[in-house]
């Protein structure tokens, strides 16, 4: 009965732990959220404030990260902002802007894939001045990234300068303006939450099977995915390539040989069989011409 008392009393929490805890709790919820009065929780969402250098509360530039930002680096064309800014468009003017949209985007995922395996690479459609034609490129690995960081100073993309930085953007998720890929947003690219630009889903697997292919080292989570998946689209395109070569049996091609031998036998019948017609029924002003050369006329 003694033991049974002193065991309640071992695994007691401690109260002032319980309020340690739940201090750390409070101040992680506190932390770069619209109650936080020291920390910008804009460039803690999304890396990236309107008022740059001048906000009144603090910046906290990663020292390393697994996301990489390249401010300013996608080139919007004419089209692209006309849609970006909630303008009249049509389905050329759509067309145009999303085939440059995806040829940018593979040619930037390719590269970057170049410093480490990629978990994700976003392009902004905001049009603000802080967030236009931001690119983030999230790699699986810290060191990764650290790579892409040093692959990418002193480089250039049309001209301008690569200006790559640390992001403390971890999670798109919570960074995207969820009226924005819900519905419609309303404050249109001038939205300070990520307006995410649409790439196809099969851009997007083209683009990290070629990763792949290209870098056979990568033994990331992305890595089993993409060999699980090409197993699979194997064994499907063997069952369909059987399928597909699957010969009929025999009675199947003496049948279909015979049918086609029937209706040959009547086309060339057809063919070499004209019908005798007597001059007297022949209307007037026609005259009957003779049989052409090679057919037989019928008795």
């Amino acid at each position: 009965s003694s033991r049974r008392a002193v065991w309640p009393s071992l695994f007691r929490p401690c109260p002032a732990r319980r309020r340690l805890g739940e201090k750390n709790m409070a101040d992680q919820r506190l932390f770069s959220s619209e109650e936080d009065r020291v920390n910008c929780p804009f460039y803690f969402k999304i890396g990236a404030c309107r008022n740059g250098d001048r906000c009144n509360r603090l910046h906290i530039k990663p020292s390393t990260s697994s996301t990489v930002l390249l401010p300013h680096l996608y080139p919007n064309l004419p089209e692209s902002m006309t849609i970006a800014n909630d303008e009249d468009w049509d389905d050329d003017t759509y067309a145009r802007a999303q085939e440059h949209v995806e040829y940018f985007y593979e040619e930037i995922f390719l590269e970057m894939a170049k410093y480490g395996e990629i978990e994700d690479l976003v392009i902004l459609d905001n049009v603000s001045d802080h967030m236009v034609g931001n690119v983030y490129s999230k790699y699986y690995n810290e060191p990764d990234a650290e790579k892409a960081m040093r692959g990418l100073f002193n480089r250039f993309y049309g001209g301008q300068l690569i200006q790559a930085e640390y992001t403390p953007v971890i999670d798109f998720r919570e960074a995207r303006c969820r009226a924005f890929h819900e519905t419609r947003c309303a404050r249109g690219g001038l939205c300070n939450f990520m307006h995410i630009k649409h790439v196809p889903k099969a851009v997007k697997r083209r683009v990290v099977r070629e990763m792949y292919d290209e870098h056979p080292e990568f033994t990331g989570p992305g890595a089993r995915y993409h060999a699980e998946r090409e197993r699979s689209r194997s064994r499907k395109g063997r069952r369909q390539k059987k399928e597909d070569n699957k010969r009929p049996s025999s009675e199947e091609r003496k049948a279909m040989i015979a049918q086609w031998n029937v209706e040959r036998t009547a086309e060339l019948k057809k063919a070499l069989v004209l019908p005798m017609v007597p001059p007297a029924a022949l209307p007037v002003g026609m005259v009957a011409m003779p049989a052409p050369v090679g057919l037989v006329r019928a008795n």
